[in-house]
């Protein structure tokens, strides 16, 4: 009586340890919220708009109030007010004074600093879209891990079965046995055969609980997860391959990340021709003070009109300009690198969604075939016709048949998932 309640309480306790569930569409938007990795990716295209703000301050214009209390040793007048009662004297420096002032900037042509915000409006382009990119990659990558943890699901599944076909060729083996039709050999074959199936199924079902807890963590999680995938097909594209390739390179967002790259070197370029030409400013300023200034007012403003000119700086600028040469170079060798990469991601998903369709179509076959003779064993030894060990090899290759069909559909839905990520298509739920 007390094996019996041990396996109540066994799976009563499996019930309970069983992780919570959530569809795919539903952990794919948690996963937008909640992933660490597009955190970080956010947050830096937020730093890169930040920087693209700060790179227009120079061609805008900059205003500053000030306010002051002085108080000097001694106030000095001058004039005959300084000796006259009732005349008013020229005060050159007063006891105390109360002052406020303002001034106002105005860029008129400052070049390099056009350019140089050009120049950071792509690189924010360009993060943006990185961004975007890791969004994508992100999302395809937990889809393909949810499905091979599907995947584990299944092998979990056949370690089961391949356990109960063990349990019953052993119990069969016992009977014959007994009745004296099979030597004890064959009860000690089955029983071996059936504590190693009991320890895949072990490993089996740690796997897949470490997998779990990897879904989890990657939702910002702090426990295991069981995402339910739904059931589709994968058929094979109908487009041609060139044809793909172009849809790829004018969707997928690292190629619009080079392109902005490529445009910010150009703009740098310019900022560093742009060095060389003269710039020019306008300001105005104004004071107020409750002592009148040396004019006789409390108030005074001026304005400006200043042109600078740098005609040589050491070979900054020349540096500068070779600098930004190398980097224009850099950039639009990875624009180049990136399009070659986009054209073999796209004929590699293509090529390897065949195989995976064709893989999957012979695990089922071999499947089914192993059944066939897996059932055909068991009849045959239970009428005494094979050994147990003919048996033990039909359940061989069925256990490792199953494995492969898991195997192969989490290889399809991979493969599917990897070609919609090379065209740009944010198409990670599916692929079964």
């Amino acid at each position: 009586m007390a094996l019996p309640s041990t396996l109540l309480l066994a799976a009563m306790a499996a019930q309970i340890a069983q992780p919570p569930e959530i569809g795919l569409d539903e952990a794919l938007a948690e996963l937008d919220r909640q992933n660490l990795t597009l955190a970080q990716a956010r947050a830096r295209a937020a730093e890169a708009a930040a920087v693209a703000r700060e790179a227009a301050a120079p061609i805008l214009p900059t205003l500053v109030a000030g306010g002051s209390f002085t108080r000097n040793n001694a106030g000095v007048s001058v004039g005959p007010g300084a000796f006259l009662p009732g005349v008013e004297p020229i005060v050159m420096q007063p006891l105390e004074a109360w002052a406020a002032s303002a001034a106002v900037r105005v860029p008129l042509l400052v070049p390099q600093a056009w350019f140089d915000l050009s120049a950071a409006r792509g690189a924010s382009r360009a993060a943006g879209a990185s961004a975007e990119a890791v969004r994508l990659g992100v999302r395809a990558g937990f889809a393909t891990a949810a499905h091979a943890v599907l995947g584990v699901e299944e092998l979990v599944r056949a370690s089961e079965r391949a356990v109960e076909s063990a349990g019953e060729l052993a119990r069969s083996a016992e009977r014959r046995a007994a009745a004296g039709t099979a030597p004890a050999l064959d009860v000690l074959r089955a029983q071996t055969e059936q504590v190693r199936r009991e320890s895949d199924l072990a490993r089996a079902r740690a796997d897949l609980d470490r997998y779990r807890l990897a879904l989890g963590i990657f939702l910002g999680r702090t426990g295991p997860v069981r995402v339910l995938v739904p059931a589709t097909e994968a058929p094979a594209p109908a487009d041609p391959v060139d044809a793909m390739v172009e849809r790829a390179l004018a969707r997928r967002p690292e190629v619009m990340a080079q392109a902005a790259l490529v445009e910010a070197a150009e703009a740098q370029v310019r900022s560093a021709w742009a060095r060389l030409a003269p710039q020019l400013s306008a300001s105005a300023s104004g004071t107020v003070q409750d002592v009148p200034l040396p004019t006789q007012e409390t108030y005074g403003w001026r304005a400006v009109l200043e042109l600078s000119w740098t005609l040589y700086d050491g070979g900054f600028r020349y540096g500068k300009r070779r600098e930004a040469d190398a980097a224009l170079a850099r950039a639009r060798a990875a624009a180049e690198a990136q399009r070659l990469a986009v054209h073999q991601e796209v004929a590699d998903g293509v090529r390897d969604l065949e195989v995976a369709r064709e893989r999957l179509r012979l695990a089922e076959k071999q499947r089914g075939l192993a059944a066939d003779a897996a059932g055909t064993a068991r009849r045959s030894f239970d009428a005494g016709v094979v050994s147990s060990l003919d048996v033990i090899d039909a359940n061989d290759r069925l256990y490792l048949a199953e494995v492969g069909l898991a195997e192969a559909r989490a290889r399809l839905a991979a493969a599917r998932i990897a070609i919609a990520r090379a065209l740009g298509e944010d198409d990670a739920p599916g692929g079964r």
